[in-house]
């Protein structure tokens, strides 16, 4: 028996339809976003400006990751928080 299911593409079509709710959601993913952001920014900023923990790997790969995490976070959450505005 096979299956003959082939899916070929993905909509998304929201969270909600109703628009007070989307004001809700627009306004918890922009607090969620910026402390993210925040945060990140702040860990690269302050391993990067302190010169005596640059030698140290662990805060090399914390600098990194810290990095990652804004990256993957900037790749979709700005869209959907302009789609819910």
């Amino acid at each position: 028996m096979e299956n003959h299911s082939f899916v070929t593409e993905f909509v998304l079509l929201g969270l909600s339809q109703n628009p007070s709710v989307q004001k809700i959601e627009f306004v918890v993913f922009l607090f969620v976003y910026t402390i993210t952001m925040g945060g990140n920014m702040l860990i690269v900023v302050t391993i990067v400006c302190s010169p005596a923990l640059l030698g140290s790997p662990m805060y090399f790969f914390m600098v990194c990751l810290s990095l990652l995490d804004a990256c993957f976070s900037s790749a979709m959450t700005p869209k959907m928080i302009v789609d819910l505005f």
